[in-house]
């Protein structure tokens, strides 16, 4: 029986592999190719047209907005309050934190768990690894780096980058294109 089960797994995997790679040039693992990441995000009450990865860690209840893409391997705690706006992406292994037990286990136990609200606003770029700590606010049409460690809050329009996060430049949208105006001690 195992031996059959096998063989079944692996049919399925080979053709939905091979579907996956000529309808979209790619190969994922057999749950995120069996999986609606579209439904995902509806089930768990996000926007409309909002995709999340199978692999993706919810804690809490998110409020999520529409055309929101959420990439594998990320991880979105709400515990403490998330709200993510409408036409954001984040990208693949970033961590968005509302609480933190530093200060209960420091303490032995004596204090609590700290727990802030996250606010991430309209169509923010979020890079892959980025690190979005509690009580933190991102601005509308903002760009945080991959890797970036967001320790305080991102004014719109911004772009932050580094360990922790600072402001390196500022998007620029006119009429159908964007672009970005990099400060002096950044020039790129």
């Amino acid at each position: 029986m195992k031996d059959d089960m096998k063989i079944k797994y692996e049919k399925i995997r080979k053709e939905m592999a091979e579907h996956m790679r000529e309808k979209y040039d790619r190969v994922l693992p057999l749950d995120e190719m069996l999986s609606d990441r579209w439904k995902k995000a509806e089930l768990l009450g996000f926007g409309e047209k909002t995709s999340v990865y199978e692999n993706v860690y919810v804690y809490g209840k998110p409020d999520i907005g529409k055309d929101v893409w959420i990439g594998p391997l990320t991880i979105l705690d709400a515990t403490g309050g998330l709200k993510i706006g409408e036409g954001c992406d984040i990208s693949c292994g970033a961590m968005i934190f509302t609480h933190s037990t530093h200060l209960r286990c420091v303490s032995k136990g004596k204090m609590k768990i700290v727990r802030k609200p996250v606010t991430i606003q309209n169509y923010v770029y979020i890079g892959s690894g980025a690190i979005i700590l509690p009580g933190v606010t991102i601005g509308d049409h903002s760009i945080i780096g991959a890797g970036a460690v967001i320790t305080e809050d991102v004014p719109a329009f911004s772009v932050a980058m580094g360990v922790p996060a600072r402001i390196v430049g500022k998007v620029v949208i006119k009429e159908k294109s964007a672009r970005i105006e990099w400060t002096r001690s950044n020039t790129r």
